[in-house]
């Protein structure tokens, strides 16, 4: 067994069942469930009616990197949804089983075997996602927690010491927040951007929640910001995913897009992970 295994925490869901095992909601009251994040509206018509036309597909093996029309859709979808947003759908983008297994993978891939003693280091905002956690954990690395505090809950960069910064090979970030709804404006990306500058880690910015925002301001996104900043896509990976913006958690559907190099390093563990998209 991987002794690595030994290191990740108890699933906060799993604690959660166990520790609502038994309650039930008073007669006559509906529970209301706040733990998982489920949508609780039907999957859209086009999407179903898309899916059941589509099941002769299912005759046939995926392709690792996924169907060039599908890559082609999410480059557009992201220049509709990012202001203009401009990826090269043949290796900028990468079709995912959602967001979730693709932020534990591409950890994998971002973080460096231990040869002089020092275990890479991932920072994390917190409260967080524990698939940041388990991710670090399982690829060896160190996991260092960069606190929300009010009244913005963004996390303070200022609380990483200068030694764990030298350390760090990954940055996760979630904007919009779980669980505060926080956003990243174009001045929060700028300061990450310049550490990023002067410590060279990888930036994973984690952007399931991207339509959920109230009014007619939308959310920026880590690409967005690096082209509004006039930088490159080097370095960042955004991941997005079906699941809440669309109510089809089931599906498993998302991509992620950005920096080509480490695009194609995630590709060729996934081919031999077993992970496709079509």
């Amino acid at each position: 067994m991987n002794p690595l295994l030994d290191t990740l925490k108890p699933y906060p869901f799993a604690r959660l069942r166990e520790a609502m095992a038994g309650l039930e909601a008073p007669a006559g009251a509906a529970p209301v469930p706040l733990h998982i994040g489920e949508p609780k509206h039907p999957t859209p018509a086009v999407i179903t009616d898309a899916l059941t036309a589509s099941l002769a597909e299912l005759e046939k093996y995926p392709l690792s990197a996924g169907l060039p029309e599908l890559r082609q859709a999410c480059a557009g979808w992201a220049a509709r949804r990012y202001d203009g947003l401009q990826l090269d759908p043949e290796t900028e983008i990468l079709p995912v089983l959602g967001s979730r297994e693709a932020l534990f993978s591409f950890a994998q891939v971002v973080l460096e075997h231990v040869s002089d003693g020092l275990k890479p280091v991932v920072v994390s905002p917190n409260p967080f996602y524990q698939i940041y956690e388990g991710a670090t954990l399982l690829g060896g690395g160190e996991i260092h927690f960069a606190n929300s505090h009010a009244p913005r809950f963004l996390p303070d960069w200022s609380q990483v010491p200068e030694t764990v910064w030298q350390r760090t090979k990954l940055v996760f970030v979630c904007s919009p927040d779980n669980p505060s709804g926080s956003v990243m404006q174009l001045g929060d990306w700028a300061e990450l951007f310049a550490l990023q500058d002067r410590y060279g880690f990888v930036i994973a910015s984690d952007e399931c929640y991207s339509e959920i925002y109230f009014g007619g301001n939308k959310p920026i996104g880590g690409l967005q910001a690096a082209q509004q900043l006039g930088r490159s896509n080097k370095g960042i990976v955004m991941f997005t995913s079906l699941s809440k913006r669309s109510n089809v958690p089931g599906l498993r559907s998302g991509f992620v897009a950005g920096d080509a190099e480490l695009l194609k390093a995630f590709l060729l563990y996934r081919t031999y992970h077993g992970s496709a998209m079509s």
